[in-house]
């Protein structure tokens, strides 16, 4: 029986789906490589060539989801106001958590112990925080009684504002019987509360 030879690029995104599904089901400890190579019908061998060690495909896996989590964002259309601007990128956040599982569990209900592992986890929270910058980039002027430059008070206040994405990520996902609405308007709360008396507004 003979099929269409897979181009490495195409191996590779079976071999990710195949991990997700493995991953999803025993957990990174409970995986083996083996059981990822069958699920996606191919040796172990050629599953080592691809990733030379569980660590490096879950790492692999981890860096999917986070140009997954992120690209949505370059795709939202431009906002009328700031707070329009800030709920429409809290929203957008846990809608994708709530259409991907696997996704909102390895980026924010797993803390990574493998050092390869951690690497892409900082890299993907250093892209997060470079994104919710420009965000605040966007805000009108604000009323800073720290003497910071208009860029790295940008920097601070996006580094905060992921920490609380983070934090109430991971809560959510031990809290299901709250609804996306109500999480996405307390987190809006929390964040805008802070931030809508810091504008500055036009005159």
């Amino acid at each position: 029986m003979s099929g269409k030879r897979l181009s490495k690029d195409e191996r590779r995104e079976r071999i990710l789906a195949a991990a997700a599904r493995v991953f999803a089901a025993s957990g990174y400890d409970g995986a083996g490589m083996r059981e990822v190579a069958t699920a996606a019908g191919i040796s172990t061998p050629v599953l080592y060539d691809h990733f030379p060690s569980k660590a490096k495909l879950y790492a692999g896996l981890l860096e999917s989801e986070v140009d997954s989590l992120l690209a949505g964002w370059a795709e939202l259309p431009p906002s009328g106001t700031a707070e329009e601007l800030l709920r429409g990128r809290v929203e957008a956040i846990f809608a994708w958590m709530e259409t991907n599982e696997r996704g909102w569990r390895m980026i924010f209900a797993e803390t990574p112990s493998d050092e390869s592992v951690a690497q892409v986890h900082r890299r993907g929270q250093a892209r997060a925080t470079g994104q919710l910058t420009e965000v605040f980039a966007q805000v009108p002027g604000l009323a800073l009684t720290a003497d910071l430059p208009r860029e790295r008070a940008n920097e601070v206040l996006a580094e905060a504002a992921k920490s609380a994405l983070n934090a109430i990520a991971t809560w959510w996902w031990s809290n299901r019987d709250i609804p996306r609405e109500q999480v996405v308007a307390i987190t809006a709360d929390l964040l805008w509360r802070g931030l809508g008396a810091l504008i500055q507004e036009d005159t």
